[in-house]
C-alpha cells in the first residue's frame, strides 16, 4: 500500500511541480520509505499497546532509531518486510525487558548491554546494508555520534535504574536493550539473521501469491 501511495503522490506532484519521469520516481522512493515507516511505528505502538508494553515499546523504538541515522543497521530487499520485521524485533524486545527487571538488577542490564552496544558500535558503525559509506571521514564523524548516543544514553539510563521505582527501571531496561539491540544489527550475525528472516518471508510471499 505505502508503494502505491507514494507513487500516486509522486505523480500529482510531478504534475504540479513539472518533475521529470527518473524524477517522480525519486520522489515515489522517498515518499514510499516516509509512508512505509509512519505505518511501522504506528503499527508497533498499537501492537504494543494492545499487549500491554505500550511504555517499553516506546522506549525501545526511542533508542533504537535514534542510534541507526548514526550507526546504520542491515535492510530488507523490501520495506514492507523491513517493517514487518522491525515491529517483530521491538516487540520481542520489549517483552524480554518487561520480564529481565525480575532476573537481574536494572543495573546491571544497563551495563551490560551499553557496553556491548559501545563495542559493537566501535567495531561496525556505521554499517549500511542499504548503502555503504566510502568516505572515512564520514565513517568517523557518524561511529563517534553513535559513541556519544550511545554513552549518553547509558549514563542516563544507569541512574534511572539506579534511582527510580521498579517501573522506571523496567523502561530503563527497555531502552538499553533497544541500544543493544539496535548494535546487533550492525554485527555480522545480524545481518545474517536479516537475511534469513527476510528471505523466508520473501518465500512466504511467493507461495500466498501462487495460491491466489
Amino acid at each position: 500500500m505505502p508503494k502505491y501511495m507514494g507513487q500516486g503522490l509522486a505523480e500529482k506532484l510531478g504534475e504540479l511541480a513539472g518533475l521529470a519521469p527518473e524524477d517522480q520516481e525519486v520522489v515515489a522512493y522517498g515518499l514510499e520509505y516516509l509512508l512505509s515507516s509512519t505505518i511501522g511505528v504506528v503499527q508497533t505502538l498499537l501492537a504494543g499497546l494492545l499487549l500491554g508494553l505500550f511504555r517499553e515499546t516506546l522506549a525501545v523504538l526511542l533508542c533504537w532509531g535514534m542510534l541507526r541515522p548514526f550507526a546504520g543497521g542491515t535492510h530488507c530487499t523490501a520495506l514492507w518486510r523491513c517493517t514487518v520485521l522491525s515491529c517483530m524485533g521491538i516487540l520481542t524486545v520489549a517483552l524480554a525487558a518487561k520480564g529481565a527487571v525480575s532476573l537481574v538488577p536494572a543495573t546491571a542490564w544497563v551495563a551490560f548491554c551499553t557496553a556491548w552496544a559501545l563495542l559493537a558500535v566501535w567495531l561496525w558503525a556505521p554499517n549500511n546494508s542499504a548503502r555503504k559509506i566510502r568516505d572515512s571521514q564520514r565513517r568517523r564523524r557518524l561511529r563517534r555520534r553513535a559513541l556519544a548516543l550511545v554513552l549518553f544514553f547509558g549514563i542516563f539510563l544507569f541512574y534511572l535504574a539506579l534511582r527510580g521505582t521498579t517501573h522506571i527501571q523496567a523502561l530503563a531496561v527497555a531502552g538499553v536493550m533497544g541500544l543493544a539491540a539496535g548494535a546487533f544489527m550492525l554485527s555480522p550475525a545480524g545481518f545474517r539473521l536479516m537475511a534469513w528472516s527476510d528471505k523466508k518471508l520473501e518465500l512466504m510471499q511467493q507461495k500466498f501469491a501462487q495460491r491466489r
